[in-house]
């Protein structure tokens, strides 16, 4: 039903005004919405040692596991928690590793209702600058743009990179949520333009996850599902095509976020940071 009101009140609002269903697009596309958090993530989540990171967004939710020298950087993606990939800590710990994670701004236990790669990258930034130097960083879907945001345009460092679910382009992701809204092309052309105005005239270049990683000498891999339904497995192989020295690694029927789960791909991520 709210999707069905969604779709009406966009037609209704574009007939209107292009303009008004433009500005009322662009609230929509940096809302973050928060989702209940699964039992297994709670669990996850307690076994950590909190950190709240000061900030001018707002205290940013970091969470810690095991004390060493070689940390290991978990990314969530767009509207997740840093939790939500608390299946790879155990295993990392095992191997003598240290692992980080927080919530971006507007998500999770991070204050906030709105986001975008910006404000995940300068929190990406303070929270590197509290727990120190990283060794690998393992990031899912919209995570692994923040990732090779980051390594491109800051001053992030990491050893090794491993992009999971990963898009490429901001643009796949308009469309996709366009076409999933029933928004037309008038009013998509009209927000992406007031985005650029409002927030940076080279946002979707500088988030291109495929461009920025073009001349990034760093060992990456990169992981993808062919049953992803959000995110089509071509995306990831173009990935895998753009960053020089990387391997694409395939798994079937895993989907978007199971794949966070699965044994076989945890263990493949360890065996490179290995």
């Amino acid at each position: 039903m709210k999707l069905r009101w969604l779709r009406f009140s966009f037609r209704a609002l574009s007939l209107i005004s292009i303009q008004w269903a433009s500005r009322r697009l662009y609230k929509i596309w940096f809302t973050s919405p928060k989702h209940p958090e699964p039992r297994r993530e709670q669990l996850w989540r307690k076994t950590a040692k909190f950190i709240a990171i000061p900030h001018q967004y707002g205290p940013i939710a970091t969470y810690k596991w095991g004390n060493s020298q070689d940390s290991i950087l978990l990314l969530h993606g767009w509207s997740g928690r840093g939790p939500q990939m608390g299946a790879f800590v155990e295993p990392l710990l095992k191997r003598g590793y240290q692992v980080i994670a927080f919530d971006a701004p507007g998500h999770g236990r991070t204050p906030g209702k709105t986001s975008s790669i910006f404000r995940m990258s300068d929190a990406l930034d303070i929270v590197v600058k509290e727990v120190g130097p990283i060794k690998a960083t393992i990031a899912h879907s919209f995570g692994c743009m923040l990732l090779t945001y980051a390594l491109r345009h800051t001053n992030f460092k990491t050893d090794k990179a491993i992009c999971i679910s990963s898009p490429t382009t901001p643009i796949f992701l308009i469309e996709q949520f366009c076409n999933f809204i029933e928004i037309n092309d008038d009013v998509k052309q009209r927000f992406m333009r007031y985005t650029e105005a409002k927030v940076d005239d080279e946002i979707w270049h500088k988030s291109s996850a495929d461009t920025n990683v073009r001349d990034i000498p760093i060992p990456a891999l990169i992981i993808h599902d062919e049953d992803d339904y959000y995110v089509p497995c071509h995306l990831g192989q173009q990935l895998a095509d753009a960053w020089p020295n990387s391997h694409f690694h395939l798994t079937t029927g895993l989907g978007h976020q199971r794949i966070l789960r699965n044994k076989d791909v945890i263990q493949t991520v360890t065996q490179f940071i290995d």
